[in-house]
């Protein structure tokens, strides 16, 4: 940052007008204000960073997006899995609710599919999400979202009383003094276009979040030095080879050096001697093999940085198909936190735009508020499928059979088997699945209490001829 970047932003920050200079200084009022506390800091919140230093991180982790490999390769993964190839879909069991979510997702102004990839590396660079939502259309309450770079919010104002609850952001935009400011979803009205923020990374007591890629660009910085220099000490290698050729005629020497100085067989040094015509190459040895160990444990450093093993990276590293399970569960585990955190936050931007639309009377809200949008993701590991499918089949013939003897209800057997499945069902929802299987006659039918007391045909018929033997004999 140059030192006409750094008055602007001085200027922009104390709201001070060429007029204000002028005038003289401020009034007593606005003087016991601390005004460079804000300039100082990125955030409201008590454990926010300078912004100095977070916008150093930001252009840091971009820049080295741009340039580095390594970086590149796990903002890459990360958005593969968490994203993936179908994307993240929202829905809603609320008919309206969902035709409106469909329209807001697939119109032609947004196209939310083809932006989620974009977002998610904003996200791993960054940790922050900016979304700008415009107002309300008049037409039919839609509302048109672009993202803002991280990079490009210095500030975040909250309440002074609660940190979280965000306020309004100011936007350095290039060649204006004076920063733009977007209202909060507290604070705009419908009329006006709100920014939503989501954090990620996000440490108590702080509005921003955090970079994924903050603590590994060091290493991978060095690594990608490293490498470069080994390539130029192998090129010097190259350079630094002679060619020795020995002739047997040593009046024919000087012509030799003539003609190879103008047709030389290579472009490091050359020597011309008697006793016939030898060529070898001597080369510098640069010990290769000492500096795999140092390459292998910068490799090692980058991995336990960015939460991938060395196989996600391509390199196997010794490691054989069991271990590369073993050690694949904490990153499938990061990957899916990863994707409930972003699938909640679109959640949070659909939900905003149809209450936004509501308040403009163009759809209504349900009577108990809840407009049961969810969000479904991509299998982080795709491995398992069939394991999971055989385990859910004997969870559910073990449910059924418990509730053949009674041990359990119809209600209990439906949330125990979906829970196994790793989602947790409302009573709600409980209650539709039931409803439906008794309409559809699917419901198991208890044995009638009597059923055991009927008599057997065969007894009855033993009976009647015991009866007529006695009528006989007497």
């Amino acid at each position: 940052m140059n030192l006409w970047q750094r008055f602007t932003n001085w200027i922009a920050r104390r709201r001070v007008t060429l007029a204000s200079i002028v005038a003289g200084p401020l009034p007593a009022a606005k003087a016991t204000e601390d005004a460079g506390w804000d300039l100082v800091r990125s955030g409201s919140g008590p454990a926010d960073r300078p912004w100095a230093e977070l916008r150093e991180d930001l252009t840091d982790t971009l820049e080295a997006w741009r340039r580095n490999f390594i970086i590149r390769r796990i903002v890459t993964i990360t958005t593969s899995y968490v994203v993936g190839s179908q994307g993240i879909g929202i829905s809603s069991k609320r008919p309206a609710v969902e035709r409106f979510t469909r329209r807001f997702w697939e119109h032609r102004e947004n196209r939310l599919r083809s932006r989620l990839s974009s977002w998610c590396d904003e996200v791993t660079r960054s940790g922050d999400l900016f979304i700008a939502v415009s107002a309300p259309s008049e037409a039919d309450g839609l509302a048109f979202v672009r993202a803002i770079p991280a990079s490009c919010i210095q500030h975040v104002e909250t309440d002074p009383s609660d940190y979280e609850r965000e306020l309004e952001y100011q936007e350095t935009v290039p060649g204006q003094i004076e920063p733009k400011v977007w209202k909060s979803r507290h604070t705009a009205a419908l009329d006006e276009p709100a920014l939503l923020h989501f954090a990620f990374n996000r440490v108590v007591g702080a509005t921003r979040g955090e970079s994924d890629l903050t603590p590994v660009l060091p290493v991978a910085q060095r690594y990608t030095d490293w490498l470069k220099g080994r390539v130029r000490f192998n090129k010097l290698r190259a350079e630094l080879a002679a060619v020795d050729i020995e002739i047997d005629d040593d009046s024919q020497i000087e012509a030799k050096r003539q003609q190879y100085k103008t047709t030389p067989p290579i472009s490091g040094a050359l020597f011309v001697h008697g006793r016939g015509e030898r060529i070898k190459f001597p080369a510098a040895n640069i010990n290769a093999g000492d500096a795999a160990p140092d390459g292998h444990a910068q490799r090692m450093a980058i991995s336990a940085g960015s939460n991938y093993p060395l196989h996600f990276f391509g390199e196997g590293s010794g490691a054989n198909r069991a271990t590369a399970k073993e050690m694949g569960g904490p990153t499938h585990s990061f990957l899916e936190m990863r994707q409930a955190d972003f699938g909640e936050a679109l959640i949070d931007l659909v939900d905003f735009v149809y209450r936004r639309a509501a308040e403009a009377s163009h759809v209504r809200i349900p009577v108990n508020d809840d407009l049961r949008i969810d969000f479904s993701v991509p299998d982080v590991s795709e491995a398992d499928n069939a394991a999971l499918a055989k385990a859910a089949r004997d969870i559910v013939a073990a449910f059924s059979e418990m509730r053949r003897y009674g041990w359990i209800t119809d209600e209990l057997a439906v949330g125990l088997c979906f829970k196994f499945f790793g989602e947790i069902l409302s009573q709600e929802e409980i209650d539709e699945i039931l409803d439906w299987a008794a309409e559809h006659d699917l419901i198991f039918e208890e044995e009638d209490e009597g059923e055991g007391d009927e008599d057997d045909p065969e007894e009855e018929g033993d009976e009647d001829e015991e009866d007529e033997e006695d009528e006989g004999e007497d």
